[in-house]
């Protein structure tokens, strides 16, 4: 064992595991943790690891755990512990349907407005029992309808000022944005704002593809289109290039050829533009004009207009969301969440008081915060960090929280479900583990709950960082069997 090799292990070792735990495969464990730090994967990269009992808050396997690293996607789970902490798993969303004037026999003298509250989910086909797009835009038209509007004088107003203006957080790369995962957060957000693009790729290698449509339909965005055939079976390599105040996408890598077709998904520039133009458009179907234009609100008039409301419509609940949230890591949810909770807390919901928020709200629960720089609460800026530390404290003060079992549930189950359900599939350790999966360039992250053998609960994080460059599959597989061994404490 080399010199550094046994300072690691020595680090360790020197954490004593309860007599409750399997001291032998503990020191399987560190034993394999040691192994892939000194490994050629991550010669010049860090491996973070922190595994702390639940019920005393002692670590049980520790190696720089305060490094503050990139957390990818298991910052979702300090997103999602904070919202059902501050809010409730009861807790749901509304949006409304109001128009201000008067209805005067069938003409309305004013504008009709679609209020968001910040619900991520609307027009969703994730939750069963609730509306999708197609469904929800029906029954706003009926609700027009039967109120006897017959034509609008004003406008259709996409009401998002429940938000601040800040759609996307600044440290967000521009290769993201544009990309279905990189849609922006509004007051209102419709269809996850995302859209389908449809390409007819060549016959050739090389050759220019066709942009045919997207769904939903968007004749006011233009496409500029760069994509090339590819080789087939080699799926999604485009990235779209837009921004949220643009109305134009630049669409640009290979979609493979031997397919007719293929859809790639993108995010919508300006979601609640789009929730408005869609309304209107209904509307105009069923023969029931608007005079103006669509129109965003993003900020609430110093002297608003009176409004009636017309339609009240609830989101699932908010233990739900999370589900979704933690299972397919849904960024926009997250983020969504994330300024959600910052209202709750202090009334503003920018990136920077909601991340701030979250920092204080810890802190004042007891949790060491010492570098914990998060920019998000979806973990896509590269920039922003968390330590391995910072995360098995948070998952240890939520377990406290009367509405742990609603987020101990949404955490997916590691071989069975969410993203990590083809982790570790049939072995009796996965089936131990509840973890949320993380990934962005340069780093691979796994973190959660495992129960063990004698039943004690203990958190967990693991984050890789900087590892060979190329190796994020192999990196991948080793953080796996790290898991495994936990699962066999």
């Amino acid at each position: 064992m080399n010199q550094l090799s046994l300072f690691l292990w020595l680090l360790l070792v020197g954490l004593v595991p309860p007599p409750s735990l399997d001291s032998a495969a503990v020191n399987q464990f560190t034993d394999a943790v040691v192994e892939l730090q000194n490994s050629e994967l991550m010669q010049y990269g860090v491996l973070s690891v922190c595994v702390k009992n639940v019920n005393d808050g002692k670590i049980i396997a520790a190696l720089n755990q305060q490094q503050s690293l990139p957390s990818a996607s298991t910052l979702k789970l300090v997103t999602t512990a904070t919202a059902l902490s501050v809010l409730g798993g009861d807790f749901r969303y509304q949006t409304f349907l109001e128009y201000d004037g008067q209805i005067d026999n069938d003409t309305l003298r004013g504008n009709l407005y679609l209020r968001g509250t910040g619900d991520p989910s609307l027009g969703s086909d994730r939750f069963k029992g609730y509306p999708d797009d197609e469904a929800l835009l029906r029954r706003w038209k009926e609700v027009v309808r039967k109120a006897g509007i017959r034509y609008v004088q004003g406008q259709v107003v996409a009401d998002a000022s429940y938000f601040d203006d800040q759609p996307l957080a600044d440290s967000w790369i521009w290769g993201d944005v544009g990309n279905y995962y990189g849609a922006g957060v509004q007051g209102l957000n419709f269809t996850e704002n995302q859209y389908r693009v449809y390409f007819k790729p060549g016959q050739n290698l090389g050759d220019p593809t066709e942009v045919l449509y997207s769904t939903p339909a968007l004749p006011y965005l233009t496409f500029t289109n760069r994509v090339t055939t590819g080789e087939s079976g080699s799926g999604d390599q485009v990235i779209i290039y837009s921004s949220p105040t643009s109305n134009g996408a630049r669409l640009t890598g290979t979609v493979p050829r031997g397919v007719s077709s293929f859809s790639v998904r993108g995010a919508l520039p300006d979601a609640a533009f789009y929730a408005a133009y869609a309304l209107q458009q209904s509307l105009i179907r069923d023969s029931i004009g608007v005079a103006g234009e669509p129109l965003v609100l993003n900020e609430t008039p110093s002297q608003p207009l009176t409004r009636v409301t017309l339609d009240t419509y609830t989101s699932p609940y908010l233990r739900d969301i999370c589900q979704q949230t933690n299972w397919w890591s849904i960024n926009l949810y997250a983020d969504a969440l994330l300024k959600t909770t910052s209202k709750k807390l202090t009334e503003r919901s920018d990136f920077e008081s909601a991340t701030e928020a979250v920092a204080n709200y810890w802190k004042g629960r007891g949790v060491d915060t010492g570098g914990f720089f998060i920019k998000d609460g979806s973990g896509l800026s590269p920039s922003g960090s968390l330590t391995t530390h910072n995360l098995t404290d948070i998952l240890n003060a939520v377990a406290k929280d009367k509405n742990f079992n609603d987020f101990y549930r949404s955490i997916a189950v590691m071989g069975q479900t969410g993203t990590v359900r083809n982790l570790g599939k049939g072995s009796r350790a996965a089936g131990n583990l509840r973890a949320k999966s993380g990934s962005i360039e340069g780093s691979r992250a796994y973190a959660g709950y495992v129960t063990t053998r004698s039943g004690e609960r203990l958190s967990f994080s693991i984050i890789a960082h900087k590892y060979q460059p190329d190796n994020s599959r192999a990196i991948g597989q080793e953080l796996v069997k790290l898991m495994l061994l936990l699962g066999n404490i």
